[in-house]
């Protein structure tokens, strides 16, 4: 990953923790790694522990930021979440998936979309 794509994502990020925090998420904790991948947000909204996939874009893309959460990607989060229910003994917590894509209007006027329940475990 380049510098400039690293920044983005890093300033996609912050800007998503602003933005569920506002809508009343506690952040429990950020970029979350396990020996499969990484989670970018785990936060808790009411009693439910969410884990936040942040897709960040200079721009807005033609298809809906839902499809950039690949199959595998998917698989990749989904393992990381069981391995960090696991580590903090949190079997009985209601959990789900949201997706948080954040961009820009031709305006300069920066965009989030919250995805609530973007995918399920199968």
């Amino acid at each position: 990953m380049g510098k400039e794509s690293y920044e983005l994502g890093l300033e996609g990020e912050n800007t998503a923790c602003g933005y569920l925090e506002q809508t009343g998420f506690k952040i429990v904790e950020r970029n979350f790694r396990s020996y499969q991948g990484e989670i970018d947000i785990i936060a808790k909204d009411k009693n439910c522990l969410v884990f936040v996939e942040v897709k960040s874009y200079s721009f807005k893309s033609f298809s809906l930021p839902i499809y950039s959460v690949t199959k595998a990607k998917r698989s990749s989060i989904i393992y990381t979440a069981r391995y960090y229910i696991h580590k903090n003994r949190l079997q009985n917590e209601l959990c789900r998936f949201d997706v948080v894509a954040i961009y820009k209007k031709s305006t300069k006027e920066t965009v989030v979309e919250h995805f609530k329940n973007a995918f399920y475990i199968k």
